[in-house]
């Protein structure tokens, strides 16, 4: 095997030469932010009066209450009621205070030189071929290859934590192809360089071509449509071959009935292997006239290099899931190239803006105290009207933006670019002793591999300075051959190596829970890291999501879920010291409790159901009962929704989200808090008291679409956004939509709105349910849902009418 380069002393000098205007931040000192911040303040001080308010008038009201009056229910109901109302108000003040100073960054890319590009290795990461369709993989890396990045300098590294032999096949194909594939993007500079996206583009970008005169070498644009037809052409033969290849597993592991050690996803030995070895030199590589497929006599064809890595897993042994992973990626690419630079992707998040891995350097390049970039998450084929938020452009485009204004933005899981010394637990910069990386002074802490300490000591030392930072391939010197390489590489990646380390507690990505992105920039964070936030036009990176409602609900509860974890663990944002900027320890509180809302909320969404069992309106959540306090009620709660929605206003504004997307945000919030939420609840509190760990549902990933003509394409694209699959993550959803519809039939039929401001109220609550509902009800009526609304208004019309019979009857 080729040996990875190494530094050379002239490389490592140029890193002082670095332009460093590569990112312009700008601070939106505008008047909607000033006008935003106003409104939070006056938001608040309105929270304060009316709890005092609240507070008071429910001492009141129990005091006077006459003791033959279930004085004990009501008491309870007005404690529930309270608190309920407090814990709203801390998650609103928790959700906005973090996003009170936005910043915008403007990453300039042609500020740096090609010379000046520091290494970089790409991870990608997939476990199981059935969830994650090998093609959706392939498309992925041959996007890495083919990203306007050094391919000297470029790594793409693929974890394959189920140890599928059609995956290896997969890269192996892939990389094959990579080799007409790759040379034809940069021959002709053609986006997206995804061959799935650009050949065959459904429900994703437009397939474009660069214009500018000095990244197009073609003669001329009709050789352009002849390369394509003939490259296109190539591609759809690989299709076919990795649909074999499929056929053939499918068909091999049907007529495996003994289970041999090996072939299962929880027991198969450690692999490492290189399918394309790294360049030999810096200097570009002309290709040969090939008239009967791609002239590039004039293009260089050199192709970054591919790893293909499977982890070893044994039966009775913890794996940790991908975190392991990554840290197995991590171990094996410091012993093969030890990039400084690491950019992490999902197997169906392909790169869509070639750019995109320069911006991620610019960004690190700039500020030596950033330990990662998070790109925001783009998807294809969400139905247009994002009917579950899968966008979920309020977080990636308000949330993580405003964060970006104080140590920085939350790591997601996928689209970000790390500095590896900060992986290895080493502290900022400013923060070490005589500029040296603690990282490399506790060498138990990362196994017993000599040859992977050197290569920490390297990225250590690399990042020690300003001055010192290693802009080049730093790989550990003292390997004579390729043998060598793959028998170290294969032993950091064995099940034993982190036994007695403190790999997933200190360095690296971290252990014991299911959102380890989450804890794992929660870690960087408290020691005093910065990370930054970076978009780009066109998007950097595109992936897919599920569109079906128990896919995306099951999606949700894994995040809940392992937010939870992370506040009931060592990681807990509140209780565990560090350098954490206090509003940006605010958001992490936030982001690991927001699932409890859940359990308020429903209670809440299923309150009107007491009045209609009881017959008693004093048994009600909600607003008091005299009239004197239902008009002040009334009136502080007129006073919350407006502030409510001037900050809804303002925020849009300033962060360029839509009021549709805002509003379907809220939908899908209550859709989410009244199942997925409060199954976390449950999963968390199982395994605090109980010690019940927590399952993990992997996300399947969509398979390309059909292309049997525009409206056949169409069809499949969004046939699993119509497919009804229940689940118990349904049930106190479908109960809270029911019970209000209920109540509302109820208090139209027997005309009890008509009983003053409190019934009103009322009434609007249960409408208020409804409407944030209404895409959860969509789901449940599946195909139907495509029918003309009047139809489903005559249809709900009738239950109305027919609940409200069963109520007289009952009533009688």
């Amino acid at each position: 095997m080729t040996k990875f380069c190494d530094a050379s002393p002239e490389d490592e000098n140029k890193s002082a030469n670095v332009n460093r205007v590569l990112v312009r931040t700008t601070k939106l000192s505008t008047v909607t932010i000033k006008l935003y911040r106003l409104m939070i303040v006056i938001r608040m001080g309105i929270f304060m009066l009316f709890f005092k308010w609240r507070i008071s008038t429910a001492l009141l009201m129990m005091s006077s209450l006459d003791p033959q009056e279930a004085s004990t229910a009501v008491g309870a109901m007005c404690t529930v009621s309270i608190a309920g109302e407090l814990w709203f108000a801390l998650m609103w003040v928790l959700d906005q205070l973090p996003k009170m100073q936005p910043v915008r960054r403007a990453v300039d890319i042609t500020a740096l030189d090609d010379s000046l590009l520091p290494a970089m290795d790409v991870f990608v990461t997939t476990a199981d071929p059935d969830k994650e369709p090998p093609m959706v993989t392939a498309n992925t890396i041959l996007s890495i290859l083919a990203a306007d990045y050094p391919a000297e300098t470029l790594t793409c590294y693929v974890s394959d934590d189920g140890g599928a032999l059609l995956t290896r096949e997969t890269i192996a194909e892939a990389a094959r192809f990579a080799k007409l594939w790759v040379p034809f993007c940069r021959k002709h500079g053609i986006e997206p360089r995804n061959p799935e996206a650009y050949f065959f583009s459904t429900g994703g970008p437009k397939a474009r071509a660069v214009t500018r005169g000095s990244d197009y070498k073609g003669r001329s644009w009709p050789e352009l449509a002849r390369d394509k037809r003939r490259v296109r052409r190539e591609y759809e033969e690989l299709r076919l071959r990795i649909d074999a290849l499929q056929a053939g597993d499918m068909r091999r592991r049907c007529s495996m009935a003994d289970g041999r050690r090996g072939t299962k996803a929880e027991d198969h030995a450690g692999v490492v292997q290189v399918l394309i070895d790294p360049p030999s030199s810096s200097t570009p590589q002309l290709g040969v006239d090939a008239s009967d497929l791609v002239d590039l006599s004039d293009i260089d064809v050199r192709v970054p290099a591919v790893v293909y890595m499977c982890r070893e897993k044994r039966r009775g042994r913890a794996h940790h899931r991908k975190a392991g992973a990554m840290n197995a990626l991590l171990r094996a690419s410091a012993v093969l190239s030890n990039a400084p630079l690491i950019l992490n992707l999902d197997c169906d998040h392909y790169v869509n803006n070639s750019q995109a891995l320069r911006a991620g350097a610019c960004l690190m390049l700039d500020r030596d105290d950033v330990a990662f970039a998070q790109f925001p998450q783009r998807f294809d084929g969400v139905d247009p009207a994002d009917r579950y938020a899968n966008h979920n452009r309020v977080f990636f485009d308000c949330t993580e933006l405003g964060l970006d204004g104080l140590q920085g933005p939350i790591y997601v899981g996928t689209g970000c670019v790390f500095r590896r010394s900060a992986l290895y637990g080493a502290d900022p910069p400013r923060w070490r002793p005589h500029g040296v990386a603690s990282a490399a002074a506790a060498h138990n802490n990362f196994g017993v591999s000599t040859p992977f300490l050197g290569s920490v000591r390297a990225a250590a030392l690399n990042h020690s300075s300003p001055e010192q930072r290693s802009t080049t391939r730093s790989s550990p010197s003292w390997f004579d051959d390729g043998a060598a390489i793959d028998g170290e590489a294969a032993a950091v990646v064995s099940c034993g190596y982190e036994d007695g380390t403190a790999w997933g507690r200190d360095m690296g990505w971290m252990y014991g829970t299911v959102t380890e992105d989450v804890a794992t920039g929660l870690c960087l964070h408290r020691r005093g890291w910065r990370s930054a936030y970076c978009t780009t036009a066109p998007d950097a990176f595109r992936g897919t999501v599920p569109i079906n409602l128990t896919d995306r609900l099951h999606q949700v509860l894994r995040w809940a879920a392992g937010s939870l974890e992370i506040f009931f663990s060592r990681n807990n944002a509140l209780l565990r010291p560090g350098r954490l900027h206090p509003l940006q320890r605010v958001a992490y509180l936030n982001t690991t409790v927001y699932p409890l809302t859940s359990v308020f909320l429903i209670l809440y969404c299923v309150s009107p159901a007491i009045p209609l069992l009881s017959g008693s309106a004093s048994l009600s959540m909600g607003t008091p009962t005299t009239s004197t306090s239902s008009a002040t009620y009334i009136a502080f709660l007129a006073a919350l929704m407006l502030t409510l929605a001037m900050v809804a206003v303002l925020e849009v504004r300033w962060s360029g989200v839509t009021l549709g997307e805002w509003w379907r945000n809220q939908q899908f919030w209550m859709v989410s808090a009244t199942s997925a939420y409060l199954a976390a609840v449950v999963q968390v509190a199982l395994k605090v008291a109980a010690g019940k760990e927590i399952s993990f549902k992997l996300t399947c990933k969509p398979k390309p679409a059909a292309r049997s003509g525009a409206a056949g394409v169409k069809e499949s694209l969004f046939a699993e956004l119509y497919a009804v699959r229940w689940t118990v993550l349904m049930v106190p959803a479908a109960a809270a939509l029911a019970v209000n519809v209920v109540s509302m039939a109820a208090s139209i039929e027997g005309g009890r709105w008509r009983n003053g401001p409190a019934a009103v109220l009322a009434l609007a609550f249960n409408a208020w349910v409804v409407m944030h509902l209404y895409p959860f009800a969509l789901g449940l009526i599946g195909r139907w849902s495509k029918t003309a609304p009047l139809l489903l208004l005559v249809a709900l019309l009738f239950t109305i009418r027919l609940l409200c019979f069963v109520l007289h009857l009952h009533m009688l």
